[in-house]
């Protein structure tokens, strides 16, 4: 498109300029500072090789940003997010038909294992790589019957890696947007080569243990480790619930994505060029744009001018300032009865409860990073006795409020400080000031019965 309208010479620089602005060393610089370990690189087969070779206007751009992730002590997961012929057949991995052509056709199955073999030999004395991540999201659940030829192809894969890099993780991801780990049941007969990682994905859904219990256990059965290699698009309650619970199981995680167009529930966002419906009508069969060269420059001017939204990295990591929904506690004692309520955490003990008094499973879809809605605020019920722990980790001088009501006796603890309260109507109690780091807040209902809401974390 951008060749029709402007010409090859400038979509060649286009395409320079795109690249050079899209991730640039400030953005790792970024990443570091917040206390980020990691990212997840995806990259296009297509681009990658051309005719048996590295195309090194596009190749340079991994090694940059590898160069600055260990400048900056990150490490970076390499992922092929498309996949020679397409591995989904879906809209995220650039097949030129919309179908899983991989699985079609062995001649880019052969591609890939080339490709591969040459990413591996190129980075395989690299201290920031982390591993190859070797196919992004393969093989819809429509097209089920090419299931059988993944775990074979990882194989395959595998041992091409292994050929010329003996030490660098391999990670595979089950099928189906990463959540059928049905394809490795038969590692049970043959077992996965040694220093392999399993990847799943997680998005709109109950960010709790449950959700993910067949990840778990499969990984369990196997004896490998976890990585939940994409989460997010979802709002902040969601972001505070669901990244501390993989830290406390100990996953490692990789947020998605860090960078977005016109949206509100990524880290750096830059603004939609002016005239940018122009484009798209275009590819519509709508009227040729008018001085394209002018939308196209303004893309680029947009994607170098991001507005950063740290409240997303409060989220992720229980920063100040930060609401915390009361069901995203990290332990509980208890010494009642659980009741029915919100279809949550149900292998804990502690009572969640609907607002609104329905009983079933909480929606999380919110794609747009939207709040939860009225109807799916949740409460915790303490009866007296009963305590909930959150681990939060205050960045500065820190006042904590504690909403909740009920009929009863509220205890907060940090540390050696606590307050109690004696609650009836729901309101937000100023209840500690905090220092900076890591630290648990304990809310104990001392007698009655008192309703959590959630906690925040305020700026003094």
């Amino acid at each position: 498109m951008i060749e029709e309208l402007c010409g090859s010479e400038y979509a060649g620089q286009f395409w320079r300029d795109y690249y050079s602005s899209y991730i640039t060393e400030g953005d790792i610089n970024l990443i570091a500072e917040q206390g980020f370990n990691s990212v997840r690189l995806p990259i296009n087969a297509r681009h990658v090789l051309i005719e048996g070779q590295f195309n090194e206007s596009y190749v340079s751009n991994i090694d940059n940003c590898l160069a600055w992730c260990e400048k900056n002590g990150v490490h970076m997961v390499l992922d092929m997010h498309g996949a020679p012929g397409g591995q989904t057949g879906q809209n995220i991995d650039d097949s030129e038909n919309d179908r899983p052509e991989l699985f079609m056709d062995i001649r880019h199955q052969d591609k890939l294992v080339e490709l591969w073999t040459l990413l591996a030999e190129r980075y395989r004395n690299s201290p920031a790589l982390a591993g190859y991540d070797l196919l992004n999201e393969p093989i819809h659940k429509d097209d089920k019957q090419y299931y059988p030829q993944l775990l074979p192809l990882y194989f395959r894969l595998t041992e091409a890696i292994r050929s010329v890099d003996p030490n660098h993780i391999i990670i595979w991801e089950g099928a189906h947007w990463a959540t059928d780990f049905s394809i490795f049941d038969g590692l049970a007969q043959v077992p996965a080569p040694k220093n392999i990682m399993l990847q799943f994905h997680k998005y709109w859904s109950p960010p709790d243990k449950e959700s993910i219990e067949t990840y778990l256990q499969t990984a369990a059965q196997l004896g490998l480790p976890l990585y939940c290699g994409e989460a997010g698009e979802n709002n902040l309650d969601w972001y505070t619930t669901l990244f501390p619970m993989l830290d406390r199981l100990q996953i490692s995680w990789s947020f998605w994505s860090y960078k977005k167009m016109e949206v509100k529930n990524s880290v750096s966002v830059f603004p939609e060029p002016e005239r940018w419906n122009e484009l798209i009508l275009f590819l519509d069969g709508g009227p040729r744009p008018e001085r394209p060269i002018e939308i196209f420059e303004d893309l680029i001017e947009c994607i170098q001018n991001p507005t950063i939204h740290y409240e997303i990295f409060a989220a992720l990591d229980r920063r100040s300032p930060l609401r915390i929904p009361c069901e995203a506690y990290d332990s509980a004692s208890t010494r009642t009865e659980r009741e029915s309520g919100a279809v949550l955490r149900c292998e804990d003990p502690v009572t969640l409860v609907f607002a609104d008094g329905h009983i079933g499973e909480p929606n999380y879809r919110r794609y747009g990073g939207e709040a939860q809605p009225e109807s799916e605020r949740i409460y915790v019920k303490l009866r007296s006795g009963d305590a909930v722990v959150y681990r939060i980790n205050p960045t500065g001088a820190t006042k904590l409020f504690v909403r909740a009501g009920g009929a009863g006796e509220l205890l907060v603890r940090c540390g050696t400080t606590q307050i109690i309260s004696e609650l009836q109507e729901f309101q937000s109690l100023y209840c500690l000031s905090l220092g900076p780091g890591p630290q648990w807040i304990e809310c104990q209902c001392v007698s009655g019965t008192v309703f959590l809401d959630y906690i925040e974390m305020a700026g003094m």
